[in-house]
């Protein structure tokens, strides 16, 4: 049988030996992962909406549908048409890039977090998330509640 004081006295060497007892304390590291995402900020949308030619009308016919005319020529039109399509192509290319960077801080967790981490990282996914349903993919300017 083992006496109680052996115990003691193995217990209290191994939390020596292994810098538990220490009189300086370390401060717990972040994880490299965590502190990128930390320090992770929205990326600028590079994509850039062409603008409308001429003006356009409602024309409703007689069975109730609502079509388009614009009063610009075919050739000014099908310019916009594929200024349109790139557009769009550029916003899905971003969006794809924002949902694997919100996989990435998702990722970030199983390194550890603290409480106070947990909530950036997740304020920040909650900002990708934004992005991602907005249709021209970039983060709606508040409007500013009225004064009283």
């Amino acid at each position: 049988m083992i006496k109680p004081t052996s115990l003691y006295s193995a217990f209290l060497f191994m939390l020596f030996s292994t810098g538990l007892g220490a009189a300086e304390v370390e401060t717990p590291t972040v994880h490299k992962k965590v502190q990128e995402a930390l320090n992770w900020e929205l990326p600028e949308n590079p994509c850039s909406q062409p603008k409308a030619p001429g003006k356009s009308k409602e024309i409703r016919d007689e069975q109730g549908v609502t079509r388009t005319e614009w009063d610009v020529d075919s050739y000014t039109l099908a310019r916009y048409e594929r200024k349109e399509k790139r557009w769009k192509k550029c916003v899905d290319k971003y969006k794809r890039g924002l949902a694997k960077e919100q996989e990435t801080l998702k990722s970030s967790a199983q390194y550890g977090l603290t409480q106070q981490q947990a909530n950036i990282i997740l304020g920040k996914m909650k900002t990708i998330q934004t992005v991602l349903l907005s249709p021209e993919g970039i983060l709606p300017v508040p409007i500013d509640p009225p004064p009283g």
